[in-house]
């Protein structure tokens, strides 16, 4: 996977996009190197704000996100770019994601609360979309190097080996994964409660990145959330899909990146994304 060869995005002159995956990796690891390491375990309350109640944004964040842009408008030329900070100062930027031409989503620090804590999971996450499309994937674990990237019909890698997730055998008390619960409404969260007692280990790590990884990687079944939030989501998703994963929607329906909606559930393979889908959400059945 040497450069990005993407058919669909004839956009410019009848020319395909040519991305080097290992360009775009180096541009995250600098970004993170300059801008989140030095202030891993060393950030200072000043430095922290809150958007949103519970919802934390830091200097990292912003400067962070301020590096990649910069970077990846330079390296594809008459891209866009929405990054989860500038969409949250001004909330127009996501009409980029209407346009014909490709856009960068940046999520510049994922795991933010982790982060302000001094804690891990964190992650770096960038995929390239077009037209509803998710094109290329990267995420990037800065404390620990490890960098998954994908593009569309070209399979998924960790650490430069390929990644398969291969279909789950075993019982269902056995499925473990990451379940988010945070943001489900009243009326649904009893049942997802309920159905986790069916389930194996779960857990909530505050970082979309690092579950995806763990999916990929085979130390998770699923992966289960009900904010969907572009920048959390659209790189993972894709990653998860090349690697052999099943995705979607709670009714069963495609997740796409550009879409408005709730509710996601990645899993190892069809029957277990059913069984978890059952359990958590019955009402959806």
């Amino acid at each position: 996977m040497h450069g990005l060869q993407v058919s669909l995005t004839q956009w410019q002159a009848g020319t395909c996009v040519d991305i080097d995956h290992q360009a775009v990796a180096a541009i995250l690891r600098e970004a993170a190197a300059r801008e989140i390491l030095p202030l891993w375990q060393n950030l200072h309350q000043h430095q922290i704000e809150e958007k949103q109640p519970g919802d934390l944004v830091t200097v990292a964040d912003r400067a962070c996100e301020a590096v990649i842009s910069r970077e990846l408008l330079a390296l594809l030329p008459g891209s866009l770019v929405v990054g989860e900070e500038a969409a949250h100062q001004d909330p127009t930027a996501m009409l980029a994601l209407d346009s014909v031409r490709p856009v960068w989503v940046i999520d510049p620090l994922d795991g933010t609360g982790n982060f302000a804590a001094g804690e891990g999971p964190i992650a770096v996450m960038v995929c390239l979309v077009r037209e509803r499309q998710t094109l290329a994937a990267w995420i990037l674990d800065p404390v620990e190097d490890t960098l998954l990237e994908a593009e569309r019909g070209a399979g998924a890698l960790l650490d430069g080996a390929r990644v398969t997730i291969g279909d789950f055998h075993g019982p269902t008390g056995n499925i473990c994964g990451a379940l988010s619960t945070r943001y489900l409404p009243t009326a649904l969260r009893g049942a997802a409660l309920r159905g986790e007692q069916q389930l194996g280990a779960t857990t909530a790590s505050g970082c979309a990145g690092y579950d995806y990884r763990a999916l990929a990687r085979g130390d998770y079944q699923f992966v289960f959330y009900y904010r969907t939030l572009v920048w959390d989501h659209a790189p993972g998703v894709l990653i998860a899909e090349e690697a052999g994963a099943h995705s979607g929607r709670y009714n069963g329906s495609d997740y796409r990146p550009v879409a408005e909606g709730t509710g996601l559930i990645a899993a190892a393979d069809r029957d277990t994304w059913r069984t978890v889908r059952d359990l958590l959400v019955p009402a959806a059945r």
